[in-house]
């Protein structure tokens, strides 16, 4: 898969994380969720969706819209914002600091949000921080993501691929090494986080002992970083930039028709665009500018700022 002398490499490095672990799900809630990605994911087939997965949002539901906000907290992964007032509408924001493949599981994690949650966000609103899964809804929105970047027959059609090119006669004969390996291809082919590829190894029962491999995940992802033939596609994922969603912003227009309307206060609104990092000089501009007449905001859609943030 790539010139890298992995024996040597797994021989020095050594390293310990965690994240990813969706265990305490039921089999029912697993099996309603691989269904749920199923149906999702009929127009890919087996395919990779990877960098895809914004456009097929967008085209799931044309009430959801992209954002990309810098936040401040590295622990923000994303964020469903939802509207009191508007129909359906929702904003899937990610953190524009994350890298680009955190991003892409982020927007999958949010689009399940918005399928199954749309009313308890509507009414509490939330942040999803992918190093601590808080709870159960959490692991599902988790599961699914990975599940529909990497299903199941997917994953075992790429187990049997690598077995017949490395001439493995079967999985019970695959080592750490050779799953180490397979997670770096399968990581650059479906273009999901390490670890989550790793957690549908074990979810999938390819290994046994998680652990070991979460132990070993800053050396893996040292491999991943360096691997020769593929370091322009690496790259690209473990970078910040995303030209896969085109977005105007129309945060600071929807916070101003809220302002505008009466929906929120001043110091909401300050406080909001505090915590999404936004230039607070396009704020005080409408906050300080001129009153608009009621007609004109007669037939806009008026969307509420967003409650509160937990970094």
């Amino acid at each position: 898969m790539s010139s890298i002398d992995y024996k040597e490499a797994f021989d020095k490095y050594y390293q310990n994380k965690y994240d990813f672990n969706t265990s305490s799900l039921t089999a029912a809630e697993i099996d309603g969720i691989k269904k749920m990605a199923r149906e999702k994911r009929v127009d890919y087939a087996l395919a990779p969706i990877g960098t895809g997965i914004f456009d097929w949002i967008l085209k799931q539901n044309s009430n959801i819209s992209f954002e990309l906000i810098s936040f401040d907290s590295e622990k923000i992964d994303g964020m469903l914002y939802i509207p009191t007032t508007g129909e359906e509408r929702a904003y899937i924001i990610l953190n524009a600091n994350k890298p680009l493949v955190n991003q892409i599981f982020t927007a999958a994690h949010e689009f399940y949000h918005y399928e199954k949650d749309y009313q308890i966000f509507k009414s509490n609103p939330y942040v999803c921080d992918f190093s601590s899964l808080k709870d159960i809804n959490e692991m599902r929105a988790s599961r699914f993501a990975a599940e529909l970047l990497l299903p199941e027959e997917a994953l075992t059609r790429e187990v049997k691929d690598y077995l017949k090119i490395m001439s493995i006669s079967s999985g019970k004969d695959m080592v750490f090494r050779d799953y180490a390996v397979i997670s770096i291809f399968l990581t650059i082919r479906y273009q999901m986080p390490l670890k989550a590829v790793i957690y549908r190894l074990y979810e999938e029962g390819y290994i046994d002992n998680v652990g070991k491999y979460i132990e070993n995940y800053d050396f893996i992802k040292m491999v991943l970083k360096n691997a020769g033939d593929f370091k322009k596609n690496v790259g690209e994922l473990y970078s910040r930039e995303n030209n896969y969603i085109i977005t105007f912003n129309p945060i600071y227009q929807n916070m101003e028709k809220a302002y505008r309307a009466g929906n929120a206060t001043r110091e909401d609104i300050i406080s909001d665009a505090e915590k999404l990092n936004l230039n607070m000089d396009i704020i005080y501009n409408f906050l300080n500018g001129e009153e608009k007449k009621e007609d004109d905001v007669d037939d806009e859609e008026l969307f509420s700022y967003i409650n509160k943030t937990r970094r």
